[in-house]
C-alpha cells in the first residue's frame, strides 16, 4: 500500500519536471537545470513526508495528479478548445479524489492572462478573457457540474459547503477582524513552512502572531507581482495560493483534528518550486549570481533530504512519532490520546493509562469522544469499572455523532466485568437495559431488541423478554444469524 503512495509521488516529481521544462520553453529559455531543481526539491521537500508515508495521504497524491495532468494541458500557445476540455476533466477528477482541488479552479480559468503572448501580437486583457471565453465557460460548467454532484451524491446534502455559508453569514459566524488575522497568520506560516520546514509537526496546534504581517507582507507581495507583470511564474504562485486557500477553511471551520498541518500543503508545494524556480531564472542579475545561487540551493537540496529521511525514520513506528508530537505539542489531546494508545500496544499499559488521566473532554476538539472512549477502556482494564462509566456518562451529555459507540462501549465494559466476575448480571441489569433500548431507539436495529430479551431472560423477566423477541422476529430479516433462536424463544415464552 506505501508503495503506491511512492509511485504517485514519483509520478507527481516527473509532472512537475515536465511542466517546468515546458514553462521555461514557453518563456523563451531551454535549460534544463531548472526544471531537474524544480522535481528534486519537490521529491525531497520534508513537508511532503505525511502526504506521502501515511496512508490516509493517498487522496492528496491522486488530486496533485490530476491537478498537474490538468496544468501541463493549458500550457499551449495557443490554447485549444479540446485542451481546455481535457484538462476540465482533469480537475473533475481531481475533485473526486479530494474536495480542495476545487480551489484551483480560479486559477485555471484565469491562465490564459499569464500564458506568454506571441510577440507579433499584443493583446488587451479584453481581448484575451473574449478571446477564450469558451475555456471559462467549459471550467465554470466543471465547477458546478461537480458542487451539484456533492449536493445530491452526499447523503444528508453537502455539510461542507453548509458550514462554510453559516461560518460565514449565518450563527456561526466569528469576528471578522480574528479571522482576517488568523488568514494571514496561515499565509505566513505556511509561506515560511515552504521555505524553512522546520521543525517539523503532526499535530500543529499554536501558531505565533509574527506571521501575521508576514502574510500581510506575502499576500502584498503576490499583489504586485501581478500587477507589474502576467508571466507564467506568477501563475503558479497563484495556483499555490489558491489552492492553499482550502487550509484556510480548515482552520476557521475546524472540521478536522488539526486545524493546521504539513501534509495539507503537498499540492501547492508543487506549484510553489515550480513559480519559484521559474521565478529565479527570469531574474535579471542570474547570471552574475548564479554560482552562488547553485551553492544555496545545494544547501537547501542537502537539508531537504536529511530533514526527509529522519522524518521517514520516525514515522515507521506510531510510538516514537506520537512521542515526538506531545513534545512539540503538549496540549494536543488527540496526539496524547494516540501516544497513549501505541503505549498500550507495546506492552506499557500503566504509562498509557497517566496519560488518559491527564486529559478531559473538550469540545473545540474533533471527535475527542474517542479520546474519551480509549480513557474509559483504559480505566475499564485496570479494574475501575465506575470510574469507566462515569468518563462515559459525562461524554453522553455532548456525543456528537457518537452516541451510538459510547452506548456500545458501555455494554463492552460492562460485559467486561462480569466475565471477570467483577459484578453479577443483575447489578448490571439496568445500566444494560439502557444502554440497549437507547441504542435501538437511534439505529432501529432490532439485533438490539435481541440483546435486549437475553438480557430480561436472564433476569426471569419473561413479559419483557416475549415483547423484544416478537419486535425481533416482527422487523429482523429472516436471514439474520439471531432470527431463528428469537423466533424459538418467542414462542416457548409465549406458552
Amino acid at each position: 500500500m506505501h508503495l503506491d503512495n511512492i509511485l504517485l509521488h514519483l509520478c507527481n516529481v516527473m509532472l512537475v519536471y515536465a511542466i517546468t521544462r515546458k514553462s521555461c520553453f514557453l518563456a523563451g529559455q531551454q535549460v534544463l537545470f531548472f526544471p531537474f531543481t524544480a522535481a528534486i526539491l519537490f521529491a525531497i521537500h520534508p513537508i511532503n513526508t505525511e502526504s506521502v508515508i501515511w496512508i490516509s495521504g493517498r487522496t492528496d497524491l491522486l488530486a496533485c495528479f490530476f491537478i498537474l495532468l490538468s496544468v501541463y494541458l493549458l500550457l499551449n500557445r495557443p490554447l485549444p478548445f479540446v485542451f481546455s476540455l481535457l484538462s476540465a476533466c482533469c480537475l473533475l477528477l481531481a475533485c473526486l479524489s479530494k474536495e480542495t482541488a476545487i480551489f484551483f479552479l480560479p486559477a485555471a480559468i484565469a491562465i490564459p492572462l499569464f500564458l506568454p503572448a506571441d510577440p507579433a501580437a499584443v493583446a488587451s486583457i479584453g481581448k484575451i478573457i473574449r478571446k477564450h471565453l469558451p475555456h471559462g465557460m467549459v471550467f465554470g460548467v466543471v465547477g458546478a457540474g461537480y458542487l451539484v454532484f456533492r449536493r445530491f451524491a452526499i447523503s444528508g446534502g453537502d455539510q461542507g459547503i453548509a458550514r462554510v455559508v453559516s461560518h460565514v453569514a449565518g450563527k456561526e459566524s466569528a469576528d471578522l477582524l480574528l479571522s482576517i488575522q488568523m488568514i494571514f497568520k496561515a499565509i505566513g506560516f505556511y509561506t515560511k513552512k515552504f521555505i524553512i520546514p522546520f521543525p517539523l509537526n503532526f499535530g500543529i496546534v499554536h501558531v505565533s502572531e509574527i506571521y501575521i504581517p508576514i502574510g500581510l507582507s506575502v499576500c502584498v507581495c503576490i499583489c504586485w507581482f501581478v500587477m507589474r507583470r502576467r508571466s507564467l511564474s506568477c501563475f503558479f504562485l497563484i495556483s499555490a495560493l489558491c489552492i492553499a486557500s482550502s487550509t484556510i477553511l480548515i482552520l476557521l471551520l475546524r472540521i478536522t483534528w488539526t486545524p493546521l498541518a504539513e501534509r495539507y500543503m503537498y499540492i501547492p508545494a508543487a506549484f510553489f518550486v515550480v513559480g519559484s524556480t521559474m521565478t529565479i531564472q527570469q531574474w535579471r542579475y542570474y547570471q552574475c549570481y548564479h554560482k552562488y545561487l547553485l551553492a544555496i540551493v545545494g544547501v537547501f537540496m542537502a537539508i531537504f533530504l536529511f530533514g526527509t529521511f529522519t522524518r521517514n525514520l520516525l514515522w515507521k513506528d506510531n510510538l516514537s512519532l506520537f512521542q515526538d508530537t506531545v513534545r512539540k505539542s503538549p496540549g494536543f489531546m488527540p496526539a496524547q490520546n494516540e501516544l497513549a494508545n501505541a503505549l498500550k500496544e507495546h506492552g506499557q499499559a500503566n504509562e498509557a493509562l497517566e496519560i488518559y488521566k491527564t486529559f478531559q473532554m473538550r469540545d473545540d476538539v474533533i471527535n475527542s469522544q474517542y479520546a474519551m472512549m480509549n480513557k474509559a477502556g483504559a480505566f475499564a482494564d485496570n479494574d475501575e469499572y465506575a470510574q469507566a462509566r462515569e468518563i462515559l456518562k459525562r461524554v453522553l451529555i455532548n456525543p456528537g455523532r457518537h452516541e451510538a459507540s459510547v452506548l456500545k462501549k458501555i455494554l463492552e465494559i460492562n460485559k467486561i466485568q462480569l466475565l471477570r466476575g467483577k459484578a453479577t448480571s443483575t447489578a448490571l441489569y439496568d445500566n444494560n437495559v439502557t444502554c440497549l433500548s437507547r441504542l435501538y431507539e437511534i439505529t432501529r436495529d432490532p439485533f438490539y431488541q435481541y440483546r435486549l430479551g437475553i438480557v430480561h431472560l436472564h433476569e426471569k423477566n419473561r413479559q419483557k423478554s416475549l415483547k423484544a423477541f416478537t419486535i425481533v422476529y416482527n422487523t429482523a430479516p429472516h436471514e439474520a444469524y439471531y432470527y431463528k433462536p428469537a423466533e424459538k424463544l418467542m414462542k416457548e415464552l409465549a406458552k
